[in-house]
């Protein structure tokens, strides 16, 4: 068993992957607020191109407020790992 320590992540290989996630689970998640409403709800009464444009809105907007923090905690964890000298340990064993 082999143990690593993480003391840096790299900020850019955070932002290829993780926007790609927060589209897909906002895409899927505005679907069911945007195409199938409650009953009263105001999106009920769009028409589907105003459907459209709602559930774009919905996927840009919630991608960036989802991507922000996520930049602020790595920027974080990378700061306090340099101040502490320490980091996340992870034990790794080789596949048999």
């Amino acid at each position: 068993m082999s143990l690593y320590i993480v003391k840096k992540i790299q900020l850019s290989s955070v932002l290829k992957v993780l926007p790609v996630i927060y589209v897909v689970s906002a895409a899927l998640l505005g679907l069911f607020i945007v195409f199938f409403p409650q009953t009263g709800s105001l999106s009920a009464e769009f028409s589907f191109g105003q459907k459209m444009v709602a559930w774009i809105c919905l996927v840009v907007i919630y991608t960036v407020i989802a991507i922000i923090p996520t930049i602020i905690m790595v920027w974080l964890y990378n700061f306090v790992t340099s101040k502490l000298n320490n980091g996340i340990v992870i034990s790794l064993e080789p596949k048999e």
